[in-house]
C-alpha cells in the first residue's frame, strides 16, 4: 500500500490507569518503560507471567484529559482478562484500571505520507516505523476524523492483514497466552521489552534468553499458495517439522519455526496443510534462515 491508509481499529479497547501510585505499580510490572511515555510518544508493552511467559501485549499513552494518567490500548477480546490481572496486582495501591472502551477509538494510519491526527493522543507505532502511526480519539470525534482524513479508507482486516504481510504478530491471535516467550515472537525485536528499565514481572527469564543472543525458534513470513492453514498446523519441509503456523490474513501467515531446523532443510520452501508455504524473516529483523538464529 503505497498511499496513506486510515482505519478504525474496532478490535481494540481503552484501559484508563489512574491514582497516585498507577506509575509506580505499573513500572515495575510492565516490560515497558513508562518514562518514554510522553505527548506524541507512545509505548508498546508487555505483560509476563513470573516464568517470563507472554501474557498480554497493548500500547500505553497519555490520557490528555487527566493528568497523570494514562490510557492502555489492548485487544478488545482480552481487556477484561488484562483489566483483572492489573487489578489482581494492585494489591493496597492508589491505582484504578477502568474499562472506557464506550470512550474512545483506535485509529491507524500507515503507507505513505502518513501522518499523526492533531489534536488527539497519536504517536509513531513504536514497534517499527513501517507501521505508521496509531491515535486514540473520542469515540463522538472518530467518524468526523476518518472523514476529514485526505488518506485511503481501510478496515482493521485491511491493517490486520498488512501487519502480517510485515511480521507484526497480534498478541491476542498470534501467541500462545502462558504459552509462548516473547523472544519466540519477534517482541524483543519490535521494541516490546526494555532490558534497561530496571524490574518487571518475568525480567529473569526474559533478560537470561536475551543475554544469550538467541533464540532457537522465531516468528516468519509465510507467503501462502492456498488457503489460510488453520493456527497451529505443522509446517513441514519435506517430511521435517520445521514449525507451526499462529495465525494468517490477507495471502500470508506467521509461522513460529525452528530457524535451525529451516536452515538444516537448505529451503524456504514449506507446506501447511494442503497449502504451500514461502518462508521468509520479516523485514525488521536481524536473523536469518541459513543457520544464523540470533
Amino acid at each position: 500500500m503505497s498511499s496513506p491508509h486510515r482505519a478504525l481499529l474496532d478490535d481494540r479497547a481503552i484501559i484508563r490507569a489512574s491514582g497516585a501510585d498507577m506509575y509506580e505499580l505499573l513500572q515495575r510490572l510492565v516490560t515497558g518503560n513508562l518514562d518514554q511515555v510522553a505527548p506524541g510518544k507512545g509505548v508498546y508493552s508487555l505483560l509476563l507471567t513470573p516464568q517470563g511467559k507472554f501474557l498480554f501485549d497493548f500500547f500505553m499513552v497519555s490520557d490528555p484529559e487527566n493528568e497523570g494518567a494514562m490510557l492502555i490500548d489492548c485487544a478488545k477480546t482480552r481487556v477484561a482478562d488484562l483489566q483483572k490481572r492489573l487489578t489482581m496486582y494492585k494489591l493496597r495501591a492508589d491505582a484504578a484500571f477502568d474499562d472506557v472502551s464506550a470512550e474512545f477509538q483506535v485509529i491507524a494510519h500507515w503507507g505513505a505520507n502518513a501522518s499523526p491526527i492533531d489534536g488527539h493522543p497519536s504517536y509513531a507505532d513504536p514497534r517499527d516505523a513501517r507501521l505508521g502511526y496509531r491515535s486514540v480519539v473520542p469515540a463522538s470525534d472518530a467518524s468526523a476524523v476518518l472523514n476529514k482524513s485526505h488518506s485511503t479508507a481501510a478496515s482493521a482486516e485491511d491493517y490486520r492483514a498488512f501487519c502480517v504481510s510485515l511480521g507484526v504478530p497480534d498478541g491476542s491471535l498470534d501467541i500462545g497466552a502462558d504459552k509462548d516467550f516473547p523472544i519466540e515472537s519477534n517482541l524483543d525485536l519490535l521494541n516490546g521489552i526494555d532490558f534497561h528499565k530496571g524490574c518487571f514481572v518475568g525480567q529473569e527469564v526474559a533478560s537470561r534468553t536475551h543475554r544469550k543472543g538467541k533464540a532457537r525458534k522465531r516468528l516468519v513470513v509465510a507467503a501462502l499458495d492456498g488457503d489460510a492453514p488453520e493456527p497451529g498446523s505443522d509446517v513441514l519441509i519435506g517430511e521435517a517439522k520445521v514449525g507451526s503456523i499462529a495465525g494468517s490474513a490477507g495471502g500470508n501467515a506467521l509461522a513460529l519455526v525452528f530457524t535451525d531446523r529451516v536452515a538444516k532443510a537448505q529451503s524456504v520452501e514449506a507446506q501447511a496443510g494442503d497449502s504451500k508455504l514461502t518462508l521468509r524473516v520479516p523485514p525488521y529483523a536481524s536473523f536469518s534462515l541459513e543457520g544464523d538464529n540470533a
